[in-house]
């Protein structure tokens, strides 16, 4: 603990025992979590600056078994392959992604449409896409109305 004063370096220690005393890890986590407090931080610190849904910021061995599995996974991978895993945990599109995406999609509409059939339900639910089209374009239509009659308006968004 090299810049670290003597006072937060037993502080941290303590914390760490108690910390160990009540959290399973393996001998290589162990080692991470020592010398990451021994680098003056808190075992409920990270260095990702991750967070739990609360807020409250998630422990450093969280975080490091997250991304250890990350790149356990990502070995596993070709490149092409990995660019796409990802942009998927980062919420980005990629051609691979979509097209992946959309098979799937369309094979659950294919299903869908089966079971439907099945239960001689497919012309109802044909009735249904057909009026909610409609609808759709008529909300369309009449928005398109207010926003001429009312060019000034401020939109979210735009």
């Amino acid at each position: 603990m090299g810049t670290v004063s003597k006072e937060k370096a037993a502080y941290l220690w303590n914390e760490l025992t108690e910390y160990e005393k009540h959290t399973k890890m393996t001998a290589t986590e162990r080692a991470a979590l020592h010398e990451w407090v021994l680098e003056g931080y808190s075992v409920h610190e990270n260095g990702s600056m991750a967070s739990t849904e609360s807020g409250e910021p998630c422990d450093f061995l969280d975080v490091y078994r997250y991304e250890e599995a990350l790149r356990q996974d990502l070995k596993k991978l070709s490149t092409r392959e990995q660019e796409n895993y990802l942009a998927r945990l980062r919420n980005e599109d990629t051609i691979d992604n979509l097209r992946e995406d959309f098979n799937e999609l369309f094979f659950k509409a294919e299903i869908y449409e089966q079971v439907l059939q099945i239960y001689g339900l497919l012309e109802e639910a044909k009735i249904k896409i057909k009026n909610a089209k409609e609808g759709s374009r008529e909300r369309a239509k009449q928005f398109d109305e207010w926003l001429a009659a009312h060019p000034d308006a401020e939109l979210p968004f735009n």
